[in-house]
């Protein structure tokens, strides 16, 4: 009696739907992925009208020099500020003082951008509405 042998079965990948597979997954996981979305630093802008005009005595200006350091400047002269929560406090004390008070937030385009970010969000935390952004 002869035994027939069984022929050899292929090693090979059948290609040609690959094509569709690749297509499917790509499409599923670009429906199903949740991307992260920036949401920025919430700003909100005056009404168009016209320009105020403020006394420079109203004015104090907060800058942030490419090296990180921090100065306060004010119609009685500039001082060095040593860390954020100083800053925080003497805004505070400053917008106590004088309610109409503006202020210029004067950052060096070197400057370290998570620093700038600091430094705003103790503007904001010592409560001052009238914020002029500048850029250099």
């Amino acid at each position: 009696m002869a035994f027939k042998r069984k022929s050899k079965v292929s090693a090979e990948i059948p290609s040609a739907s690959m094509a569709d597979i690749a297509f499917l997954l790509l499409v599923f996981f670009m429906t199903t992925t949740i991307f992260n979305v920036e949401k920025g630093i919430k700003l909100v802008l005056p009404a168009e009208g016209p320009s105020l005009k403020v006394k420079q005595t109203h004015i104090i200006t907060v800058e942030v020099a490419e090296d990180g350091s921090i100065y306060l400047r004010a119609v009685d002269g500039v001082k060095s500020i040593p860390s954020k929560n100083i800053l925080r406090d003497e805004l505070e004390r400053r917008l106590a003082k004088d309610s109409e008070l503006a202020l210029i937030f004067d950052v060096s385009e070197k400057a370290d951008y998570e620093m700038m970010i600091d430094v705003f969000d103790e503007i904001k935390k010592a409560n001052f509405q009238r914020i002029a952004l500048k850029i250099r």
